[in-house]
């Protein structure tokens, strides 16, 4: 393993873990319900299981190649500049799709569930009320948006973690009270492959986490692996019981007639309403999270584009600990302006957005299917494969299955791309 200095300041393994857990719990989580009810209970459980585990390791790979750029400079950019330049910035616009995508399709929800929680406002006609509720969010998607390290959002992190266990807590308190009438089909298995290929998305990418995780090795004052192996096992296994509590419970109280989005299925009262505000909560303050490497990848465009026109450059290099052997390594600079700018035109094209389309849909079910799968498996599986054990002419046996491993992960994650864009496309 490269060794790496630490340094003296950083975000604590808990800020890290909640920024983690907050990143792969989202939105999704109202879905589950519906993903059990095409696979089946004990086939929806495994799938979940399985791709807890492959995305687990994906995030472990982005952990352990990490070592092998400059330190605090770890992005996809980076290490696809050191294993294959060629693709650097065709995965980074990938990237920026996919996390602009779902930063628009929250404000697209906000817009929409806000009318039916605050169904009046004064002075406002009825027909604005979509645009008015947008024009609010900006109090708090703005602010949030222009800070500079994910560490600066762990406190909105664990507010939107908050309105999160809620809403759990109402899925899985209605199924065990037993006050909900049950209603549907409940099955072990799916009924046919078709179905699960319809929903097979929602739990694939469920765990998709890896856009933010290079932000958080970077921040993190400790950045040994066994620290950062312990912030995703433990991030990993939370998203797993809840996916699988509110998706067993949803499903086991609505049946194969649940709602897409299961706090739509509950009869309006106190605590639905409660719920549908923290549902809001939660994408408000998920928001900035998908903006923040969304940013990133912009800005790498940019500079990749600049680069073309200018191509002496400074570059910096790391060296691969045991051998010393130099890997081309570039620090992407982020001026304070460009910071700026780039943000302010992403809100501007974000709401703009949200104003004007209604649903996202088909477009993110495309976007999802490539760039969430390219940066959870199929990217990290590539730099792992490349990398690890590249500083030894005799890789210990555990690199070694390490890196057969990430090969193994590619194969995984072309396969989900594969069926997803099938599903998504001609289904």
């Amino acid at each position: 393993m490269p060794s790496i200095d630490q340094p003296e300041y950083g975000a604590s393994t808990f800020s890290s873990s909640i920024s983690l857990l907050k990143t792969i719990v989202g939105a999704g989580l109202l879905s589950m319900p519906l993903a059990y009810s095409t696979d089946g209970s004990i086939f929806g459980t495994f799938i979940i299981l399985l791709a807890a585990i492959t995305s687990g390791f994906g995030l472990f790979l982005q952990c352990y190649v990490s070592k092998y750029t400059t330190i605090g400079h770890a992005t996809f950019f980076n290490l696809c500049s050191i294993t294959y330049p060629q693709l650097s910035v065709i995965f980074d616009i990938a990237i920026a799709i996919q996390c602009f995508g779902c930063a628009v399709s929250y404000l697209i929800l906000i817009r929409d569930l806000m009318p039916t929680i605050i169904t009046y406002v004064p002075y406002i006609g009825e027909e604005h009320y979509k645009t008015f509720w947008l024009l609010v969010s900006t109090v708090f998607t703005v602010p949030l948006s222009f800070l500079k390290n994910l560490d600066s959002l762990k406190y909105t992190s664990i507010v939107a973690l908050v309105a999160i266990l809620y809403i759990s807590l109402l899925v899985i308190g209605h199924y065990l009270f037993n006050d909900i009438p049950r209603s549907g089909l409940i099955e072990y298995f799916p009924s046919s492959v078709t179905g699960v290929f319809k929903t097979f998305s929602i739990i694939v990418f469920a765990f998709t986490g890896h856009q933010n995780m290079f932000s958080i090795i970077n921040e993190a004052k400790d950045k040994s692996l066994p620290k950062l192996v312990h912030l995703i096992n433990f991030a990993i296994l939370v998203s797993t019981i809840l996916f699988i509590g509110v998706g067993l419970a949803g499903y086991l109280t609505f049946g194969s007639s649940v709602n897409g989005n299961v706090i739509l299925s509950y009869p309006n009262g106190i605590p639905t309403l409660i719920g549908r505000a923290s549902i809001v909560f939660m994408v408000v303050f998920s928001f900035p999270l998908m903006l923040h490497p969304a940013r990133i990848s912009v800005n790498n465009i940019y500079y990749w584009a600049k680069e073309k026109f200018q191509p002496e450059t400074n570059e910096q290099t790391s060296l691969l600990a045991n051998n010393e052997e130099q890997v081309r390594s570039k620090i992407v600079p982020f001026p304070e302006t460009t910071f700026y700018v780039i943000t302010v035109v992403l809100l501007l094209v974000g709401y703009g957005l949200a104003v004007a389309i209604d649903s996202f849909a088909f477009i993110l079910a495309v976007v999802g299917a490539t760039g969430s799968t390219s940066i959870s498996f199929i990217l990290p599986g590539l730099f792992g494969y490349k990398l690890i054990g590249s500083e030894s002419d005799d890789p210990s046996p555990l690199e070694k299955i390490f890196k057969h491993l990430s090969l193994v992960l590619v194969i995984w994650g072309v396969l989900v791309m594969v069926l997803c864009l099938y599903s998504s496309i001609l289904l």
